[in-house]
Parts: C-alpha cells; structure tokens; sequence
C-alpha cells in the first residue's frame, strides 16, 4: 500500500496514505465500571485484592460524520484544543494514548482502510495475531472456605481451562502473599514442576513478577534455572524496571535461563524508556501497551524494536478497547509477535462490543472494515455505571501484608537508584 522507504531512511507513519480534509467538532470521555454483582473479587493477588474495573471510553466527532474510539483507563488530557484540528496530525499533536487511538480509528475509517493496514508502512500486514491467556491472579495459597481448589490444584484447573479454550500458552502471577504461607523459589518450583507436567511439554507457560510488589535479585537467581529447566515461554519483569542500574544484574538472571525469554517494558513510557533494554539486549520482548501509550509512540518503538530484532508483546489488561488496538498494532508492525489476552473476571473482555473480539485457538483474527471495525454498544454507562473511589485494598486476611510489600519494592527500586 505505501512506498517503501530508501536505504537509511526512515517512514512516517502516514507517509503515502494522502490527506483527507476533515474536522474535530466534539469529545466525549464516559466513565465506566465493572464490578461483580456478588461482591467477590477481580484479583485476590500478592497482598492485596481488587475490587472493581474502571475504563474510559474516548470518542472523537468529525465534521464527517466519522467517530473514532480509543481507550482512556489511564488519563485523558482537556480536549478543548483538539476541536477544529485535523486527525490526520495525529503525529504531531502529541496527545493522550485514548485520543491518539481515536484518531486513528478516524484516518482509517475515512481512507476505508484497517489500521493494522495503515501502519504497515513497509511491511505485511498479518492480520492473525497470536494471544496468551493472562491470568493467574485469582488463585491463592490458603483455602478460601468455599469448596473450590487452592494452591497448585487452582492454578493447574486454570492452565487446563486455558488449553481446553484453545490456548497455547499461559501466563500467570505467583499466587498471594508469600511470607505468610512459608512460599520461596524452592516452593514455587515444585508449583510450577507440577504445573508443567498437568499442561504438558507443547504448552507454553511465563511467570511474572509479583502482584504489587518485586522480587529481590536472590529471589530471581533462584527461580531462575527452575523455570529454564522446565522451558518456560518467558520471565516477566521481576524486578520491576528502574533502569540502567539494574542491567548488569538482569543479565545474570538471562545466564541462568538460555532457554527462557525476558519480556518486559509495561511501564515505558516513552521510546527514550524503551531504547536502552533493547540496545542493551535485555527484553526479548518490549511489551509496551497501546492503552497506555497510543499508536503513535508505540510504532516508533516496534521501528527501533525491529532493527534490535526484538519482538512486541503488548500488554493488555483492562478492557476490550485495549485489545482493539493493540491487535491492529501487533498486526501492523514488522516486530509484533503476540497480544496479552486477560481472563481474570472482567465484563469488559466481551461487554463493550455489539461483536466483542474473541480468540479462537489461541487467534484473534481481524477483518479489513475501516479503522478497528468496531461498534460500541449503546448506553454502555447504562451497562457499566461509574463508582466512584480506589478499587485496590490489603488483602483482609492479612492486611499488614500490604505496607511490608511496598517496603520490599522500595528496598529492591533504591538498590538501583542509590
């Protein structure tokens, strides 16, 4: 569709697709929720528990009559500058990760194109874009008195419910919070010894880091070889990313897992964040998120990702409107390899969508409508009404849990920052 670029030089993504004359005349930023109607829990996970979903959906009105929709779960700056702006500027306006993506949905929908097309820019665009499961952040170490499984028998039942959907890999969190249940490196092994063998050879499995909190170096040079032995997918972030500093100590990790990739790069927020653990061959996968970053950016960091020979991995975790756009992304960019698809108990998975996307054996394949090709339901504040406060707590069976978390975190970010 667009002209390749010439030796050394470097494609804007618009660069080819023509101008088209069209207007913003209006904004509209909704709030919604999701909370379980039986008060249970979204995430019961490391020292905390979770206790509702919050998303913003972001629509942007043309002149056109063309709406463009995007995510805005993490921020949406004051859209009065954008009216009488043309989205096709959407490269140089520097907006919020919600507004960029809508404006996307718009260029597409006005060139009659895909996105994913769009942002191929010299390269096939591969529309069947490989998901894993993202889970594991519901199963705990002590019983919860309600009949279901625990401990490794939980986190096994999910594994296999993943595979039986048609999955082929799955990703999970190390249950809750360790000192209170005497859990390690040792302990966890043995977990994830029995995880494999219920799963099998062919299944693929990553390991991240805790939930609200890091591991310690000693903690990760432990699990290390375990995980390597067993021929996990991937390690994801285990202890968090506070920069450079931590380099040299990532690198011992990958010694002791040549047959285990590092992912990570959730956090980044910008190119600049990105470049080093690329440049430095620390991330196998950067998995940046167009949630949080939009389109924009996130091309100019599967470009540098591309000549690294790194992959893109988005992360994707908190709504349907997150997996709209980072499928089309990992679809549309030389380096995409695969999407995160979350499966913890969330309507926005499917509830947001007239024709939600639904994986199928590990896929999600997209079609050629313009822009995303997707159609918001109606009245989805009717559906998902906003509640208003924080959603994260102390997990109440110990609620002490919590601040020495953080604590650990802290201690684990100033070892690096001095």
């Amino acid at each position: 569709m667009n002209t390749k670029p010439g030796p050394g030089s470097f494609a804007h993504l618009l660069e080819g697709v023509g101008r088209e004359n069209i207007k913003i005349t209006d904004v509209k930023v909704t709030h919604l929720s999701y909370k379980p109607s039986d008060g249970s829990y979204v995430h019961e996970c490391g020292p905390v528990v979770l206790t509702k979903c919050d998303e913003r959906i972001v629509q942007i009105f043309t002149d056109q009559g063309i709406v463009g929709i995007g995510p805005g779960g993490y921020g949406v700056e004051d859209a009065s500058h954008l009216i009488g702006k043309n989205p096709f500027d959407v490269e140089l306006m520097g907006l919020s990760p919600g507004f960029d993506v809508a404006c996307w949905d718009i260029i597409g929908q006005a060139k009659g194109l895909p996105v994913y097309q769009l942002l191929a820019t010299d390269n096939r665009p591969n529309p069947k874009v490989h998901v894993y499961a993202s889970g594991g952040v519901m199963w705990t170490y002590y019983d919860k008195g309600d009949g279901t499984p625990y401990g490794a028998d939980a986190l096994i039942e999910e594994a296999l419910h993943y595979k039986e959907l048609g999955f082929d890999a799955f990703k999970w969190r190390p249950g809750t919070d360790w000192e209170e249940d005497g859990i390690n490196p040792t302990v966890l092994g043995e977990i994830c010894r029995k995880l494999r063998e219920a799963v099998g050879p062919d299944f693929d499995l990553g390991l991240e880091k805790k939930g609200y909190d890091s591991w310690t170096l000693e903690e990760c040079l432990g699990m290390a070889p375990i995980i390597n032995d067993l021929n996990f997918l991937f390690f994801e972030q285990p202890m968090g990313e506070a920069g450079p500093a931590q380099f040299e100590d990532y690198l011992r990790i990958k010694e002791l897992m040549p047959n285990v990739m590092l992912w990570g790069g959730e956090t980044f927020k910008s190119l600049s964040e990105a470049r080093p653990w690329m440049a430095q061959g620390l991330y196998d996968a950067v998995q940046t998120d167009c949630h949080r970053l939009g389109i924009t950016e996130n091309w100019y960091i599967a470009r540098v990702a591309d000549f690294y020979g790194t992959k893109m991995v988005t992360h994707n975790w908190s709504s349907s409107l997150g997996t709209m756009c980072n499928t089309h992304f990992v679809a549309g960019v030389p380096s995409g390899h695969m999407v995160e698809f979350f499966m913890y108990p969330n309507d926005f998975r499917y509830g947001l969508f007239k024709e939600p996307q639904r994986p199928e054996n590990g896929y999600i394949t997209l079609s050629d409508k313009p822009g995303f090709g997707l159609e918001l339901i109606e009245n989805p504040e009717a559906k998902f009404p906003h509640i208003p406060g924080p959603n994260v707590f102390a997990n109440p069976r110990f609620p002490h849990a919590w601040a020495r978390a953080k604590a650990r975190e802290e201690r684990v970010r100033s070892r690096y920052s001095g």
